[in-house]
C-alpha cells in the first residue's frame, strides 16, 4: 500500500496559526485526547495534516500517520489503518512491541480479524495499555487525514466509516497522553459521531467567515507561485507580476479556499500566464470556485465547436457516471470520441485532473459544479439524465458491435476455465476493457436511464441475439455471480416501460439453473446449459435453432423450469443449518463435519471456508444484518463469530453453556447474539466481546431447540423438547407471555413474522402452527402435509408465506394465512431436511440435509413432474428375470412386489401390500408362473406372476427378518435365509416347513440358493463363511474355511452346478468348487465398496456383481478379468443384479429407487459411455474431461448408452448424441445438421414416470421409525 502523503505540505510560512493550535494541544495533557480539524472542501486540511506529520516527525513525537483516499477505499480501510498504527507504535515502544508479539504468538489470527473495533483492541489498545513506561514526555501523536473519504463513494453509508467512528469512541477512553488528530469535512454523520465523543476541535473557515490569517496564508501562497511563474518566463513577465492589487484581488476571490488558489496556479501554468490570468480576472467578479471553474473552461475551450461540446459532455459525463475508473483508451471507445478530440479535451482539463492514465477529477467540487445548472450556466453543463441515457446506449452499442461466439477462441470444451493456462492473456487480448466494462455494468446504467424506444431496440436485440455471448464474457472474466442481479435490473426497467419481461424472466431462470456450469466452463453455455434447458423455455426456443450440433433431448427432459436449481456439495457429513446473507448473494452452512462454509448463491462455488475451530458438530448458523459476520453454535457447547469473507474467527469462543448449542441468531442491530442449548437455557451475548449480557433464561424443562429475536429486538421466542413455546423479555430474561401449548411433540423450530405479530413453529408431530405473538392463541389451523417431523420453518420476507423442511425429505411452501400448500412438495434430498431458508426477495429457497448436500430451489418455477404412478417408491432390494426373459420382477422397501414387461416398459402386475414391511428378496419359479418373496416382516409369500395375487403363504416360522428366498428347480420347494441365523425349506404350495431349521451359521444368513439339480443348498453369512447343505436332510456337506475376510453377502450356483460364486464386504468376488468349497480362481478385484449381489450368466462364462460403490461389473468367470464395466448410472448402492436368460442383458436394482436393464454387449459412443462417471453433475470422459453437465432433476433418470429400460419414479431422459460435438470440435455446434439427419442415432430408450413423496420406513417392535439413510446404504438394512 502506498503510505506517502498524497498532497504537498503547506508552503513554508503558511497555516502556522492552525499548526500551532494543534501543537499546543499536543502538550496539553488535560485536554481530550482527540483533536478534530474540520472545514469545508478545499480549505487545505490535507496539506495541514501533511505539514503536521513532518513537524511531529522532526520533533520525534510522531506515532503514526494515515491518509485516507476515496479512490483507494478498497485497500485503505480501518483495518489497514490500525495494522499500520500498531506496527508504527510497536517500533516506537519496545515494551508495547513485546506485548503485541506475545499476543500474535498466542493467536496468529489476530492480525486478520475483520471487525475493526476488535482489531484495534487486540493490536493497539491492549498492547499500548500494557506498556506502563509511556509517559507524557515519550507520548506520540497519531495523525489520520480525510476521515470523510473512508469508505469511498458509499460515504456515510459505508460500514467502514461507521465502524471507524465507533473505534474513535474507544480511543477517547484511553489515557489523555495517547493523542490522535483527525481531519475531515463537516459531514452530518461525522458531526453526529463527534458530538458523542470527547474531543478538541478547530474549524478552518472559508467564504465570508474566512479568518484573516487564512487569507494572509493564501496571499503568501499566491505571491510565491506567481513569482515562480514570472521567473520562468525568462523576462517576458515583470518580476513583480501580476502586481500587488491583482494578488490581493485573487486572494479575496479565493475566500479561504486553498483549492481555488492551487487550481488557479495550475491553470496559469497551462498557457500564456497573462492571458490565462485575464480569463480568471475577467470572470471573477463573483468569486468562488464556480467562477474559477467557468473561467478555466472558457479559456481552455474557446468558441468550442458542436463536436467538441458533444465530446466534452460524453467524456465528462462518463467520468462522473462510470462505475469503475476508465483508462483514456476505454473512455474514447465508450464515448465514441476519436483520440485527437479526447486528447484536446483532456489537455483542456489538465488543471482539474490528474496526470495518470485513468481520468479522474482532482476534486469533487468540480463535478458538483458541472452538474449544477445554477453554477455551470455555459454549454459545459452536464445534463445527467441525458448522459445516463447516452452511457447506457454506449454500453449496449459496444456489446452489439463486439460480443460474438467464442470471443476468446477457447479451443476445447473438455476443460474448466481455471485450467486454461493462458486465459488471462486471452481475455486481455480479446475482451478490451471497454467491452468488459460494458458487459459488467450495462444494467446498472440502464436502471439509471429513463425508458425510451431507442434503448429498447438495443435491449431487444441483446435478448434475442447476444444473451449467450454476454454470458461468455462473464464466464471468462469470473463475474457470473453478477448476472442475475443485472437481469433483475433489466426486468425492472422493462416493467417501468410497460414492456413484456417474459424473455428477461426466462433469462434469469436460465442463470439460476446453470450459473454454476457457466462459471466453470464457458463452452458449456452451449454444450450443456442451452442443450438441457426446458423445451418450452424462451431462451431454448430462441437460441437452439442457432446451435443444432448439440445434445438432443429425444424424450423426457424438462418441459418447464424445474423447482430445483442447484445442488451444492462440499460438506463431508450432514448439513445441519443454512442461512442466506441479507443481500441474497451468499449462503452460509454448518455441518456435522464441524465446519462452516460460505457459498456463492449464483454459482454454487465455495467462496470462503471451511471455517475450522469447533470441535463438535455445527448445529446452527446465522448471518449478521450487515452481512459481514456469521455466528455458529456447536455441539462443543460454544458459539463463535466469523468474518464471512475471510473465514477468520473475530469473536469467541463464547463460553457458558454446559451442553450442546442447538440454535443461534443475531439481534436485528447485529450487536447481540442469542443461543439456545440442550442445557435447557437461553443466553444473550455481546457479539463483539463474547460477554454474556442477559441470562441464563430459565423455564424450559427440556432442551431448547430453537430461538429467535423479534424484529425490534425486544423479545425472544424459544421452542423446546418440552413441546412448548415461550416468549421472553430480551432485557431481563423474564417470560412475557404464557406458555404456547398445542404441539404434542418436540418443538423443533420457531421464528417471528417480519412484522413481529405472529410466531410460526414446527414440530416432531409433523405439523406447523402459527400463533398470535401477544395472545398466544392459534390464528390458523395446523398446516398438515408432511409425513414426518418438521425440522425447520421460516417466514418469507413479506410474511405471506412459510417454508418448511422435514425428515420426510421434502420442502413445502405454505400460504401463511390459509395454511394451503402453494409450492411443493419439493423432492430431491435423499435424507431428512434439517434446515430451510428463504432468500431476502422470497424467490429462492435453500435447504440443508442429512444427505450432506445443500439444494437451491426456485419458488416461482412451474414444472411439476408428471407421469404414471408405477415403479418403486423406495429402494429396490431384489430384481430377477423371468425364465423366458419377457418379464422382470422386483421387490422394494415399499412392501410391494411388481412385475414389468421390459419390452414395452409397462407394468404387468403389482402386489397388494400383503407384506407389512420391506421386501428383501424375490425370485421366479422355473416355469415363470409364480414369484416368491421374503420380507422384513419375517414371512415368505408366493404370488401369481401374471396378476400378483398371493397364491401361498404367509410362510411363518422365522423369528427375524427374511433376507433371501429361492424356488427349487422343480418348483415344489422354497428355501429361505434369515437374520435369525437359520435356513428353512418350505413346501411351496402348503406353506409348511419340510426341512430345517438348518443350523450352523453363527451370524445372519444373507443369501441362499438351490443347486441346479435341487439336491443341495448353498448359503452365505455375515459370519464370513459359505456352507453347502443337503436339501433333504438339512445336513451340512461343506464349509468354506478361509477366503473372504468379511461378511458374505451373496452366493449363487453356476448352471452346471460345479461352481459357486460369492460376493463379500471385503470388496471381492470369489469362485468356489461346489463339492469341496475350495477356491478355484483368484479373487475378482476392482470394486471399491462391499459387493452386495452376484450372479452367473446362463452359459457360466461370466459373472455379474453389484456393489455399495454404486457400480456393476461383469467378469470372465475363468480368468477373473473384468470384461464389462464398471457400469455407472445408479446413484445409490446396487443391491441386486441378475442376467437375462439369453445372457445379453443384466437387470439391476438400487438404493436410488431405480431399476436399470443393461445390454452388456452394446457398443458405446466414443464419448458418453456406460462407464462414464457422473461427478457433481458433470458426465466425464475416460480422462475425466468434461463431456456435458446434467441438471439435478435429470441425473437419476439419465439413460446410459447400454440401458434398454429404466424404471423409477423420477424424470427419465433419453439423449441423442449423433450430432453432439465436443472437445476441439465444440465450435462446430453452430454448423447446420447434414441434410440426411432426421432423427439421429438413439442411445437410449426412456419411460416417463412421476416423482412422488417417498419415505424409507421399517417396522421395529411394532414401532414405525424413520431410518437413517446411511443405514439404508448397507446391504443388510435394505429399506
Amino acid at each position: 500500500m502506498e503510505l506517502s502523503c498524497p498532497v504537498r505540505e503547506c508552503m513554508e510560512g503558511t497555516r502556522e496559526d492552525v499548526i500551532a493550535t494543534v501543537l499546543d494541544w499536543v502538550v496539553d495533557y488535560n485536554a481530550a485526547n482527540i483533536f478534530w480539524l474540520k472545514g469545508h472542501p478545499g480549505v487545505g486540511k490535507s496539506a495541514i495534516a501533511t505539514s503536521l506529520v513532518e513537524k511531529l516527525r522532526r520533533s520525534e513525537r510522531l506515532g503514526s500517520s494515515f491518509f485516507f483516499q476515496r479512490a483507494k477505499a478498497d485497500s485503505m480501510t480501518p483495518n489497514a489503518l490500525w495494522r499500520i498504527v500498531a506496527y508504527d507504535l510497536a517500533h516506537r515502544y519496545p515494551k508495547m512491541g513485546k506485548h503485541l508479539i506475545a499476543a500474535l504468538e498466542k493467536d496468529e489470527s489476530l492480525v486478520t480479524i475483520a471487525n475493526s473495533d476488535e482489531l484495534f483492541r487486540g493490536l493497539v489498545q491492549t498492547p499500548i495499555m500494557a506498556d506502563k513506561d509511556i509517559n507524557e514526555e515519550t507520548a506520540a501523536v497519531v495523525v489520520i487525514d480525510a476521515l470523510d473519504e473512508c469508505g469511498g463513494l458509499d460515504g456515510r453509508h459505508s460500514t467502514h466509516r461507521i465502524n471507524l467512528m465507533r473505534t474513535f469512541k474507544r480511543w477517547s477512553t484511553l489515557p489523555k497522553r495517547l493523542k490522535i488528530v483527525v481531519t475531515s469535512r463537516t459531514e452530518p454523520d461525522v458531526v453526529q459521531a463527534f458530538s458523542t465523543i470527547g474531543h478538541e476541535s478547530f474549524e478552518v473557515l472559508s467564504g465570508s467567515l474566512v479568518h484573516f490569517q487564512s487569507s494572509e496564508d493564501i496571499e503568501r501562497f499566491l505571491k510565491y507561485h506567481l513569482s515562480q511563474i514570472a521567473a520562468q518566463s525568462h523576462g517576458a513577465l515583470p518580476t513583480d507580476w501580476p502586481g500587488h492589487q491583482n494578488i490581493k484581488w485573487l486572494t479575496r476571490i479565493a475566500a479561504g479556499l486553498f483549492i481555488w488558489a492551487d487550481t488557479a496556479i495550475q491553470f496559469l501554468k497551462q498557457g500564456e500566464p497573462q492571458e490565462q490570468l485575464n480569463h480568471i480576472l475577467g470572470g471573477a467578479s463573483m468569486g468562488g470556485l464556480a467562477t474559477l471553474f467557468s473561467s478555466i473552461l472558457g479559456a481552455s475551450f474557446r468558441e468550442p465547436s458542436e463536436k467538441v461540446i458533444k465530446s466534452f459532455h460524453a467524456i465528462v459525463g462518463t467520468i462522473i457516471l462510470a462505475k469503475d475508473p476508465l483508462p483514456a483508451a476505454s473512455l474514447a471507445h465508450l464515448c465514441s470520441v476519436d483520440f485527437s478530440t479526447l486528447s484536446y479535451i483532456r489537455n483542456g482539463l489538465q488543471s482539474l485532473t490528474g496526470s495518470g492514465e485513468v481520468l479522474r477529477f482532482s476534486h469533487l467540487s468540480f463535478m458538483d459544479f458541472l452538474i449544477d445548472p445554477k453554477q455551470c450556466r455555459s454549454a459545459f453543463w452536464i445534463d445527467l439524465p441525458k448522459q445516463k441515457r447516452e452511457l447506457t446506449l454506449s454500453c449496449l452499442k459496444i456489446m452489439k458491435a463486439h460480443l460474438r461466439f467464442n470471443i476468446c477462441e477457447i479451443k476445447s470444451s473438455h476443460g474448466r476455465n481455471k485450467d486454461i493456462v493462458d486465459l488471462d492473456q486471452r481475455v486481455k487480448e480479446c475482451i478490451p476493457y471497454h467491452v468488459s466494462y460494458s458487459a459488467h455494468h450495462w444494467a446498472e446504467h440502464l436502471k439509471e436511464a429513463e425508458f425510451d424506444t431507442e434503448i429498447l431496440g438495443y435491449i431487444e436485440y441483446f435478448m434475442k441475439n447476444q444473451f449467450l455471448f454476454w454470458l461468455e464474457v462473464l464466464s471468462l472474466t469470473k463475474r457470473v455471480n453478477i448476472a442475475s442481479y443485472m437481469i433483475l435490473l433489466l426486468i425492472g426497467w422493462l416493467r417501468i416501460g410497460k414492456q413484456s419481461d417474459m424473455m428477461a424472466v426466462d433469462m434469469k431462470k436460465f442463470l439460476a439453473a446453470f450459473g454454476s456450469v457457466i462459471s466453470q466452463s464457458m463452452p458449456h453455455i452451449y454444450i450443456s446449459a442451452l442443450a438441457f434447458s426446458p423445451q418450452n423455455s424462451l431462451v431454448f426456443r430462441e437460441y437452439t435453432k442457432c446451435y443444432p450440433q448439440r445434445v438432443q433431448i429425444e424424450r423426457g427432459g424438462h418441459k418447464e423450469w424445474p423447482a430445483i436449481q442447484k445442488v451444492v456439495q462440499g460438506h463431508q457429513d450432514m448439513v445441519l443449518s443454512v442461512a442466506f446473507s441479507p443481500n441474497g448473494k451468499r449462503i452460509v452452512s454448518g455441518s456435522e463435519d464441524r465446519t462452516i462454509r460460505v457459498w456463492d448463491a449464483e454459482t454454487a462455488e465455495m467462496v470462503a471456508g471451511p471455517f475450522k475451530g469447533h470441535t463438535g458438530s455445527v448445529n446452527s448458523v446465522a448471518v449478521s444484518p450487515d452481512g459481514t459476520r456469521a455466528v455458529s453454535g456447536s455441539g462443543d457447547t460454544t458459539l463463535r463469530v466469523w468474518d464471512i469473507e475471510t473465514a477468520e474467527m473475530i469473536a469467541g469462543p463464547f463460553e457458558g453453556h454446559n451442553e450442546r448449542i442447538n440454535s443461534v441468531k443475531f439481534s436485528p442491530d447485529g450487536t447481540r447474539v442469542i443461543s439456545g442449548s440442550e442445557d435447557k437455557t437461553i443466553r444473550i451475548w455481546d457479539a463483539e466481546t463474547a460477554e454474556m449480557l442477559v441470562g441464563p433464561f430459565e423455564g424450559h424443562t427440556a432442551s431448547v431447540s430453537s430461538v429467535a429475536f423479534s424484529p425490534n429486538g425486544t423479545r425472544i421466542v424459544s421452542g423446546s423438547w418440552d413441546s412448548t413455546i415461550r416468549v421472553w423479555n430480551a432485557a431481563n430474561a423474564e417470560m412475557v407471555a404464557g406458555i404456547f401449548e398445542g404441539h404434542n411433540d418436540v418443538v423443533t423450530s420457531v421464528t417471528f413474522s417480519p412484522d413481529g405479530t405472529r410466531i410460526v413453529s414446527g414440530s416432531y408431530d409433523g405439523k406447523i402452527r402459527v400463533w398470535d405473538a401477544e395472545t398466544l392463541k392459534l390464528i390458523a389451523r395446523p398446516f398438515e402435509g408432511h409425513a414426518y417431523s418438521v425440522m425447520s420453518v421460516e417466514f418469507s420476507g413479506d410474511g405471506t408465506r412459510i417454508v418448511s423442511g422435514s425428515t420426510d425429505m421434502t420442502i413445502r411452501v405454505w400460504d401463511a394465512t390459509t395454511t394451503e400448500m402453494i409450492v411443493g412438495p419439493l423432492d430431491g434430498h435423499k435424507m431428512g431436511v434439517a434446515s430451510v431458508a428463504f432468500s431476502p426477495d422470497g424467490t429462492t429457497i435453500v435447504s440443508g440435509s442429512h444427505d450432506a448436500t445443500i439444494r437451491i430451489w426456485g419458488t416461482d418455477n412451474a414444472e411439476m413432474i408428471t407421469g404414471t404412478l408405477e415403479g418403486p417408491k423406495h429402494c429396490v432390494n431384489s430384481v430377477s428375470f423371468s425364465p423366458d426373459g419377457t418379464r422382470i420382477t422386483f421387490g422394494s422397501a415399499d412392501s410391494t412386489v411388481q412385475v414389468w414387461d421390459p419390452k414395452t416398459a409397462g407394468i404387468v402386475a403389482c402386489s397388494v401390500k400383503e407384506h407389512t414391511d420391506a421386501v428383501t428378496s424375490v425370485a421366479f419359479s422355473l416355469d415363470g408362473t409364480r414369484i416368491v418373496s421374503g420380507s422384513w416382516d419375517s414371512t415368505i409369500r408366493v404370488w401369481n406372476a401374471a396378476n400378483a395375487e398371493m397364491v401361498a403363504g404367509p410362510f411363518e416360522g422365522h423369528t427375524n427378518w427374511v433376507t433371501s428366498v429361492a424356488f427349487s428347480p422343480d418348483g415344489k420347494h422354497i428355501v429361505s435365509g434369515s437374520y435369525d441365523e437359520t435356513i428353512r425349506l418350505w413346501n411351496a404350495k402348503t406353506s409348511e416347513m419340510v426341512a430345517g431349521p438348518f443350523e450352523g451359521h453363527t451370524w445372519v444368513v444373507t443369501s441362499v440358493a438351490f443347486s441346479p439339480d435341487g439336491a443341495r443348498i448353498v448359503s452365505g453369512s455375515e459370519d464370513q463363511t459359505i456352507r453347502i447343505w443337503d436339501a433333504e436332510s438339512a445336513e451340512m456337506l461343506a464349509e468354506s474355511l478361509d477366503g473372504h475376510t468379511r461378511a458374505v453377502n451373496a452366493v449363487a450356483f453356476s448352471l452346471d452346478g460345479t461352481r459357486i460364486v460369492s460376493g463379500s464386504d471385503d470388496r471381492t468376488v470369489r469362485v468356489w468348487d461346489a463339492e469341496t468349497l475350495k477356491i478355484i480362481a483368484r479373487p475378482f478385484e476392482g470394486h471399491t465398496g462391499d459387493v452386495i449381489s452376484v450372479a452367473y450368466s446362463p452359459d457360466g462364462t461370466r459373472i455379474v456383481s453389484g456393489s455399495y460403490d454404486r457400480t456393476i461389473r461383469v467378469w470372465d468367470a475363468r480368468t477373473s478379468e473384468m470384461v464389462a464395466g464398471p457400469l455407472m448410472g445408479h446413484v445409490g448402492t446396487v443391491f441386486s443384479v441378475a442376467f437375462s436368460p439369453d445372457g445379453a442383458r443384466v437387470v439391476s436394482g438400487s438404493e436410488d429407487e431405480i431399476i436399470r436393464i443393461w445390454h452388456i454387449t452394446a457398443s458405446s459412443l466414443p464419448s458418453f459411455a456406460d462407464t462414464s462417471k457422473l461427478v457433481d453433475g458433470w458426465i466425464l470422459g475416460p480422462n475425466s474431461e468434461l463431456l456435458f453437465s446434467v441438471p439435478p432433476a435429470l441425473q437419476m433418470g439419465l439413460f446410459r448408452p447400454g440401458n434398454t429400460l429404466v424404471i423409477g419414479q423420477c424424470l427419465v431422459t433419453k439423449l441423442n448424441l449423433e450430432h453432439f460435438v465436443h472437445g476441439e470440435d465444440w465450435i462446430r455446434c453452430r454448423d447446420p445438421l447434414p441434410e440426411q439427419a432426421i432423427h439421429g442415432q438413439q442411445v437410449s430408450i426412456a419411460i416417463s414416470t412421476i416423482v412422488r413423496n417417498a419415505k424409507r420406513k421399517v417396522s421395529l417392535h411394532d414401532r414405525e421409525e424413520e431410518q437413517d439413510a446411511r443405514a439404508s446404504g448397507q446391504k443388510r438394512i435394505k429399506i
